[in-house]
């Protein structure tokens, strides 16, 4: 299997969009497909949305008011949970024959859609419409093709970030920033641990995207091989990130939460002795939201370095995918609102809603986004960030690995495990899956 390399571009780099209109095509995608024809009826398109329930919706009533009423196309919006939950779902009406037109989910499950024949090669479409995609140039797209074609356009991005309690940084002394390198995090934990008497950092390794951040940055590991046959869950760099965290959580400096935890988790980030969590982008506006109702500052700064200097960031979030049922028209229709979702405003919108990270560099050059970096300065660290971006492992049975690696590296924290002999274990069972 072919690993794509980086496609990053600074934050503040500007390219212009050409978006132009045209009949049929065929490309090396092996088909060819017509531009969505106007009838005199209104066309109704079916869209799963994921994740933020209330931005999507705004998202597709602005289309329904404006290019939609245009193009007599009329999409319905319905929420379906999160990104896990969405990917059961397809699964199931993929098999049922009930797919939406079009749909969101997370950035890695391009190729297992693709694989199923749940989704469609965008290539095609794209020549017709000479669609130019060269303003999707925010942090890695690997994750959007297959081969040297796009399934999918991004919707909106996030990395993990390290949120800074900095109220209780001033009071104690500590840097506002947060700890730099992970050499630092131990003794930047322990100042706040005797200010407090409580925990200062709480994990939570929910959908082990976090803990992908942790390894690239802390041990330059990655959780799967290049070709991904075989796992790195028990190299010696990740054995090093686990015991580390173990020393730091026997220490009562680091809380891990389990999947079960998720509430205890969301409600640390309001508690006054939280100095640090590591968490999404994606959540900036709610988490700064929640801790200034406590009266806390939450800043937002890098994950930290590990040795060498090195640093790794996932790049996550959400794709648009079309899905592959309905007519050639309905799927052109499929394609006029997936073009106008992941346009200039409607990408500065989605991010300025959210904490999200535009997609169209172009976005970037809206006021709005102007005004809200300039409110909140963490969306300019987070594309900073972008530097250091890494495309997912795009396995089809990733989250099925995600899940396993997360259980068990929870229990080895929880219940004091021996690592290298639980980790050599999990290895196998990871193999297994990805050989199977």
């Amino acid at each position: 299997m072919k690993v794509w390399g980086k496609r990053v571009t600074p934050l503040l780099a500007t390219v212009a969009l050409t978006a132009v209109l045209a009949g049929c095509a065929t490309t090396e995608a092996e088909s060819s497909v017509a531009a969505y024809e106007k009838g005199d009826s209104v066309l109704e398109l079916n869209f799963w949305t994921s994740a933020v329930e209330d931005v999507n919706q705004n998202l597709v009533d602005q289309f329904n008011e404006t290019k939609g009423a245009e193009l007599n196309i009329h999409v319905n919006a319905e929420y379906q949970g999160d990104y896990w939950e969405m990917q059961q779902k397809i699964n199931a009406a993929a098999i049922a024959g009930t797919l939406p037109n079009v749909f969101i989910d997370e950035v890695a499950m391009t190729k297992g859609f693709a694989d199923s024949d749940i989704i469609t090669n965008l290539e095609p479409f794209m020549e017709t419409d000479k669609f130019d995609t060269s303003d999707f140039k925010i942090g890695d797209l690997g994750n959007l093709y297959l081969g040297e074609d796009l399934y999918a356009f991004p919707h909106m991005r996030s990395v993990p970030v390290m949120y800074v309690n900095k109220t209780l940084a001033a009071k104690e002394g500590l840097d506002p920033n947060g700890p730099a390198t992970f050499a630092e995090l131990e003794a930047y934990l322990q100042t706040a641990y005797d200010a407090t008497g409580q925990p200062p950092m709480y994990l939570f390794n929910y959908d082990f995207w976090v803990m992908e951040a942790l390894l690239h940055s802390y041990s330059d590991t990655h959780v799967v091989n290049e070709d991904e046959t075989k796992s790195n869950i028990n190299s010696e760099g990740a054995v090093k990130l686990i015991t580390f965290i173990e020393d730091l959580e026997s220490k009562g400096l680091i809380k891990v939460l389990g999947v079960t935890d998720k509430d205890a988790y969301y409600a640390s980030i309001a508690n006054p002795g939280t100095a640090l969590i590591f968490s999404s982008v994606g959540g900036y506006k709610t988490f700064a939201g929640m801790a200034a109702e406590s009266g806390i500052d939450l800043g937002v700064s890098m994950i930290p370095t590990g040795e060498d200097g090195k640093r790794g960031v996932p790049v996550g979030g959400s794709n648009t995918y079309l899905a592959n049922t309905g007519t050639d028209n309905e799927k052109a229709a499929a394609f006029e609102f997936m073009k106008w979702l992941s346009d200039t405003e409607q990408a500065a919108y989605a991010s300025a809603n959210t904490g999200y990270l535009p997609t169209r560099l172009t976005s970037l050059d809206t006021e709005l986004m102007k005004e809200t970096i300039a409110a909140f300065p963490g969306y300019k660290v987070a594309s900073d960030e972008l530097e250091f971006s890494k495309m997912r492992p795009m396995t089809g049975t990733y989250h099925e690995i995600e899940d396993l690696m997360g259980t068990r590296i929870n229990d080895i924290w929880l219940e004091n495990l021996p690592i290298q002999e639980s980790l050599d274990t999990l290895a196998k069972e990871v193999d297994a899956i990805l050989n199977r």
